[in-house]
């Protein structure tokens, strides 16, 4: 009695032998030529995706569900890791910086508390060998600052230092501490914001503007500290008597 076993494998030898000799050759030269070709073709290469302007603030609220501020942070993380793209570290000097502007005031505008875009613009996005790029975060941070000067002055007062110490633009740093004395509360202005303006003055010689900052200072009683009332009247003396020189 022949086991079923020894049928199967003598169909099976039967089988491979009805095979024509050209198919396998075929097969041969197919599987050779797939290797050949996948060989020939370039590494699959990770291409980076251009950051797009947010869509309209009424959108996002939307997508919210409610929860602005949690839908803020989620937002605000997606924007400062999206340099990180699947394959790829894309440099911060190869952003849109306009869409960047744009995505960070939008979380802004979801949460009005929140102080994290300021500071992600001055620490990460400003630092950088562009000056156009880097002025355009100084910018936001300006814009920012307009919409809540009691909030968000100390972020412009830095905004200012970056100006003048990293592109050397002290009239757009004058300017931005400017408006900090304009539209801040003035009593909670640390001394060296007023010193770096003063300073400023001097180096652009605006002795009469420099009267005008620290006599309006001292006459509305907004300096309360005897140590810095002292820093103030000396500094003008000082000057006064360098400029009738």
């Amino acid at each position: 009695m022949i086991s079923t076993a020894k049928i199967i494998s003598q169909r099976k030898r039967q089988s491979a032998r009805t095979v024509p000799g050209w198919v396998v050759v075929l097969l041969l030269v197919a599987g050779g030529m797939q290797l050949a070709w996948g060989s020939s073709r370039p590494p699959p290469t990770a291409r980076a995706t251009a950051l797009a302007a947010p869509p309209p603030s009424a959108l996002l609220r939307l997508a919210a569900l409610g929860d602005s501020i949690a839908f803020a942070r989620a937002l605000m993380l997606w924007v400062q890791n999206f340099d990180n793209q699947p394959g790829l570290a894309i440099p911060f000097r190869t952003l849109d910086y306009e869409a960047l502007a744009q995505w960070l005031r939008q979380v802004l505008a979801l949460d009005p508390r929140s102080e994290y875009p300021l500071y992600a613009a001055l620490s990460f996005y400003a630092p950088i060998a562009d000056k156009s790029r880097s002025l355009r975060m100084l910018a936001f941070i300006h814009a920012s600052f307009q919409e809540n000067p009691v909030l968000r002055w100390r972020w412009l007062a830095l905004a200012a230092v970056e100006a003048r110490h990293r592109w050397g633009e002290k009239e757009l740093a004058l300017s931005y501490l400017n408006e900090i004395h304009d539209q801040a509360v003035q009593g909670h202005l640390p001394q060296w914001v007023r010193g770096m303006q003063l300073s400023l003055l001097r180096q652009e010689e605006g002795l009469q503007s420099a009267r005008q900052i620290v006599g309006g200072l001292l006459h509305n009683g907004v300096i309360t500290d005897p140590g810095e009332l002292k820093y103030l009247q000396a500094w003008l003396e000082r000057w006064e008597a360098e400029a009738a020189k």
